[in-house]
């Protein structure tokens, strides 16, 4: 699973937390995008998706 740094400036919101309902905006440099996943996502979220696929963390980033 690669996990790669958004690109842009300004600010940008999680597409996980917002298909939530969850209000989240971050500057742009804190989301990331995961590669097969549409949008950026938080930190928080990454981890979830992380865990959710059975990657551990520290690997292929």
């Amino acid at each position: 699973m690669k996990v790669t740094q958004c690109t842009g400036e300004g600010q940008g919101s999680c597409k996980r937390c917002s298909d939530k309902g969850k209000w989240n905006r971050n500057w742009m440099c804190f989301l990331y995008k995961i590669e097969g996943y549409e949008g950026c996502y938080c930190s928080d979220c990454v981890k979830e998706i992380k865990a959710e696929a059975g990657v551990e963390d520290g690997t292929e980033r």
